[in-house]
C-alpha cells in the first residue's frame, strides 16, 4: 500500500523534462527514417533540376541572379527543407492514437513540455536538413557573397521558418487528432512557395503572380536569404526577412499553445 502521508515526487525542471521528452521523439524518428527522408530526397531532387534547367541558360545574366544560379537558387530548397517542421505536429498525432499522449497527461509532466519537445524536434529536423542542403550546395559551386556568417544567417533563417511550420503543425495535429488531416493541412503552405520569386527575380515575374509576391512572407524570407548569398549583408532585406518569419513564427506558437491548453483541459 502506498503511505498517504508520502508527499508526491516534485515534478523535475521543465528544461529537463523538455530534453528527455525530445530524446524520447529523436529515436522514434530514427526508428522511422522513412517519415523524413522523402522531404530530404525532394529538396536534393529540385536543387539538381533547376540548377541544371536554369543554371546555363541566359537566367543567369539578369539583374538580382548575380550569375550564379546555384546562390540564386539554394535558398529555395533550404527554405522548402525548413518544411520539415511539419513533422512536429504528426509525432503529437501518433502519439494521441496510440494513446500515449493521455498516459503523458498523468504523469508529473507539465503540459509546455510535451507540446515544447514536440516543437523541438521540428526545429533539429529543420536545422539537420537545410544543413545537409547547404553542405551539397556548397559542394556543387555555390559561394556566398557573405561567407561563413552569411551560411550561417541563412541556416537561420531556415530555422526561424521551420519553427513556425512545427507549431501550425503542432496546432493542427492536436486539433484534429489525425495524422492525414494534420498532414493535409501542412500541404496548404506549399501554393507559398511558388507564389514566390522562386525561378526569377521579382521584376521578371507576370504581373498578377509578382503581385501576390510582394503580400506573400515566403518572398521576403528567401529575399534575406538571397541577400547573404548574392550581395552580402543587406540590412533591408536581413530585417524584411526577419519580421516576416519571427511574425510567422510568433503567431503559430501563440496558437500551437493555446490549441494544446484546450486539448489538455479537456482530456
Amino acid at each position: 500500500m502506498v503511505d498517504p502521508n508520502l508527499a508526491p515526487p516534485k515534478p523535475a525542471p521543465l528544461s529537463t523534462q523538455v530534453f528527455l521528452l525530445t530524446r524520447r521523439l529523436l529515436l522514434k524518428v530514427l526508428r522511422e527514417p522513412a517519415v523524413t527522408i522523402p522531404n530530404l530526397a525532394i529538396s536534393v531532387f529540385f536543387l539538381f533540376t533547376y540548377n541544371g534547367a536554369f543554371g546555363n541558360s541566359g537566367v543567369t545574366s539578369f539583374p538580382g541572379v548575380g550569375g550564379n544560379y546555384l546562390n540564386f537558387i539554394l535558398p529555395v530548397t533550404v527554405l522548402f527543407s525548413s518544411i520539415s517542421g511539419g513533422a512536429a505536429g504528426l509525432t503529437l498525432v501518433a502519439d494521441l492514437e496510440t494513446g500515449y499522449f493521455r498516459r503523458q497527461l498523468t504523469m508529473p509532466l507539465s503540459r509546455a513540455a510535451i507540446v515544447l519537445a514536440a516543437i523541438m524536434l521540428g526545429a533539429i529536423q529543420v536545422l539537420i536538413q537545410a544543413t545537409l542542403i547547404m553542405s551539397l550546395g556548397l559542394l556543387m559551386g555555390a559561394d556566398p557573397a557573405a561567407g561563413f556568417g552569411g551560411i550561417l544567417a541563412l541556416l537561420g533563417f531556415a530555422l526561424l521558418w521551420g519553427m513556425g511550420f512545427a507549431g501550425y503543425s503542432v496546432a493542427t495535429g492536436l486539433k484534429t487528432g489525425n495524422a492525414q488531416a494534420a498532414q493535409a493541412a501542412t500541404f496548404i503552405f506549399f501554393p507559398l512557395m511558388f507564389l514566390a520569386p522562386v525561378f526569377l527575380p521579382m521584376d521578371q515575374l507576370a504581373g498578377w503572380i509578382q503581385a501576390v509576391a510582394k503580400v506573400n512572407p515566403t518572398t521576403y524570407m528567401l529575399e534575406a536569404m538571397r541577400s547573404v548569398m548574392i550581395e552580402g549583408w543587406v540590412a533591408s532585406a536581413l530585417v524584411k526577412g526577419l519580421v516576416a518569419g519571427g511574425l510567422f513564427a510568433i503567431i503559430t506558437l501563440t496558437i500551437a499553445v493555446r490549441v494544446a491548453r484546450s486539448k489538455t483541459s479537456r482530456a
